[in-house]
């Protein structure tokens, strides 16, 4: 039986890089760059000189935010992984690339052998200290933004990959045109700077992966591999689809009228796609619509089945609304802070306890003060008592009986009473928002407000266990436009 050995191969501190400057431009061509070094079609360039690399020979699966290799020897494996990360050095200066190499054990199953590379990967990123490399000179300008030096930058680095710029007109919906700055999203200063950074997580995927491990344990490792290949490019491609038809339906309430509240200029898109790898999803939006476009990707997501192991998706999403001049970076990591939480209560909600049947997005509005934790951001949100006002996080997809079960954790209850309230022509704005600070004191002092500015559209709301969802909604008063189709659905 032949020798066989895997390679995998994974970016450093891919965050860090994506994130690093404040300008969307720059992060949406970091973005880019690392989606395209971890493609077949740089590897084999990378190696073409050298003949080292074949996708239909070395290629076993790209997914997870990782790159799995096979070659036949070992001395082959090491001078690919040499030639490759010499010439990602030289095209991007900016990127750090972990690499691992084991041997295939025959009398172990496929599914075994790769979790052994995974861990291997992992002790050697757990035991490497330091990465040094020269990084500035002292003499270089300084990025107002980062109050980094700048570097020098290559070409490869200043543009997007040619591939990848395919893909990402290939997202977008016809007619309309792709911003690069914040501020053509269509936030305007008179109304609303506000920018929505979404980021969405795939709900239990490793959970997936084992299941699948253990379905197609006894396969030999080219029937294996195969399979392994397709469930990769199926979450890759249902979660692009899902972003294109969440984009579509956008694109159709700003030709129907709906989004005339936005100042979009010269056929822009309020919506900007900066990572869109496997499960992994990050966009940027006009603040006033992130929890709709949110909720509308999970929505159509929810819709699709992995072409392999035949199972729907869940996702969970979190949304930092901020303003325009808000750190990009901090605003991605407070995303990712709500979508954490998020999925928390996914998994306290469903059956199995790993959020598989069902989707959740948590939201902040971030006003100007920076917090470290999610815990401490939403210290604010407590009354007298010490007891939490807020009903975040919300359930955006689920079964009948989840939703019955929690029927003031439903984000279609807070989108219809956010659109009542705003629509209340009986009650100064002012009001409104003002009740937001008596919900604090509690229920009879929140309905005794109430019937004396005779809020008329809240009259006939009956308060209960959802004074948390009135009170999330008033403060998305001023930051929230509703999204419809045709049925008035998202």
């Amino acid at each position: 039986m032949k020798e066989r050995y895997l390679t995998i191969l994974e970016v450093s501190q891919k965050q860090a890089y994506i994130f690093q400057s404040n300008e969307l431009k720059k992060n949406i061509l970091n973005s880019a760059v690392i989606a395209w070094i971890m493609d077949a079609d740089y590897l084999e360039e990378a190696a073409k000189d050298l003949e080292l690399f074949c996708r239909e020979e070395n290629l076993v699966y790209s997914g997870g935010g990782h790159t799995v290799l096979e070659f036949p020897t070992c001395e082959q494996a090491v001078r690919f992984t040499r030639s490759f990360t010499r010439t990602v050095r030289k095209d991007y200066p900016g990127i750090d690339v972990f690499a691992k190499t084991v041997k295939y054990t025959q009398d172990k199953s496929p599914a075994e052998n790769l979790k052994e590379l995974t861990k291997a990967l992992e002790r050697k990123k757990s035991e490497r200290r330091a990465v040094f490399h020269q990084g500035s000179f002292g003499v270089e300008r300084i990025d107002t933004n980062t109050l980094s030096p700048i570097l020098y930058c290559t070409e490869k680095e200043a543009r997007m990959p040619d591939k990848e710029e395919r893909t990402d007109k290939s997202l977008m919906p016809e007619g309309f045109r792709r911003v690069y700055k914040f501020e053509e999203l269509g936030g305007s200063r008179d109304k609303s700077n506000f920018i929505a950074v979404i980021h969405i997580d795939g709900n239990a995927m490793g959970k997936r992966v084992e299941k699948l491990q253990q379905k197609f344990h006894a396969l030999a490792w080219e029937e294996y591999k195969e399979k392994l290949r397709k469930f990769s490019q199926s979450i890759d491609e249902d979660f692009k689809a899902a972003y294109r038809e969440m984009s579509e339906y956008v694109a159709d309430n700003i030709r129907s009228g709906k989004l005339g509240q936005l100042n979009i200029a010269g056929n822009r898109f309020p919506v900007r796609r900066v990572i869109t790898a496997g499960d992994d999803i990050c966009f940027v939006t006009e603040g006033r619509i992130g929890l709709e476009c949110a909720a509308a990707f999970i929505d159509r997501l929810g819709r699709r089945k992995n072409s392999v192991d035949g199972q729907e998706y869940a996702a969970c999403a979190g949304v930092a609304i901020v303003h325009q001049k808000y750190p990009f970076y901090r605003a991605y990591e407070l995303a990712e802070m709500l979508c954490s939480n998020a999925k928390r209560l996914g998994a306290e909600l469903s059956e199995d306890r790993t959020g598989s049947d069902l989707s959740v997005m948590d939201w902040h509005i971030e006003f100007g003060e920076i917090k470290d934790t999610l815990e401490k951001i939403r210290a604010d949100y407590e009354d007298a008592d010490g007891k939490n006002i807020s009903g975040r996080p919300y359930i955006v997809r689920a079964g009948q009986s989840v939703i019955k079960a929690n029927p003031f954790r439903d984000y279609q209850k807070i989108r219809m009473l956010i659109q009542k309230l705003q629509k209340d022509e009986s009650c100064a704005r002012g009001t409104v928002k003002e009740l937001r600070n008596i919900l604090k004191q509690g229920k009879d002092e929140a309905e005794h407000f109430i019937r004396f500015h005779k809020m008329n559209e809240l009259l006939k709301w009956e308060l209960g266990d959802d004074l948390k969802t009135l009170f999330d909604a008033i403060e998305l008063i001023d930051t929230f436009i509703a999204l419809d189709d045709k049925e008035g659905k998202i």
